[in-house]
């Protein structure tokens, strides 16, 4: 019961701080031209480098990521590695749910699996000094289905952070993406964005 209280404060208090913080310019690259695009950004009370952390840490996702479930850093073969530190060119084993699990969620929450989806990545971009990763499908040729995957942090007046996420998918498959997932994907991005927000947050306070 009292995790459904800290829940209900942190959802209905989104709206709030968003319109008494001003979010800054976006860090995101400029979007490419796409079927449909997913996306979310919500203002996070705490330092930079503690998000940026908490983004890259991915072996603890299961313990917080309703949409993300499992995010496992591989080599070009597929092979898990020992270390999980993401690095350009290396590759990804995502679990997601589409729709995203009931907040909140924990290591022990059991998945959906007829919601359950795979993807295989390639990380294209890890930058901290400009805050930003990202990381492209590559199960299907790009010329039929383009997705990649943005997420970049901004600071924010008070020591907060701004964080943004999106995907455009593009090519003759993202039709079908979008009339299969479309809306659970965007569910999933607003459901990562509130639980990232609650976690990060989690280990200042």
């Amino acid at each position: 019961m009292q995790l459904v209280k800290i829940w209900t404060i942190i959802l209905l208090g989104i709206g709030y701080q968003t319109a008494a913080q001003s979010p800054p310019p976006s860090n995101l690259p400029p979007a490419t031209p796409g079927v449909f695009t997913a996306q979310a950004s919500i203002i996070i009370d705490a330092p930079i480098e503690t998000a940026w952390e908490v983004l890259l840490d991915f072996p603890s996702y299961p313990e917080w990521n309703p949409f993300v479930r499992s995010q496992v850093v591989t080599n070009t073969l597929f092979i898990p590695l020992a270390d999980q530190t993401p690095h350009e060119s290396l590759r990804l084993i995502i679990q997601a749910q589409i729709p995203p699990l009931p907040l909140p969620v924990d290591a022990d929450t059991p998945p959906n699996l007829l919601h359950s989806q795979t993807s295989y990545e390639n990380i294209t971009t890890i930058d901290a000094s400009s805050h930003r990763a990202a990381w492209r499908q590559i199960m299907i040729p790009g010329a039929v289905l383009n997705a990649e995957r943005w997420q970049a942090l901004s600071p924010v007046a008070g020591g907060g952070t701004y964080y943004e996420a999106r995907e455009v998918f593009s090519g003759p498959v993202g039709y079908v993406v979008e009339t299969l997932f479309a809306e659970g994907l965007q569910a999933g991005f607003e459901a990562q964005a509130v639980a990232f927000k609650a976690r990060v947050e989690g280990l200042i306070y």
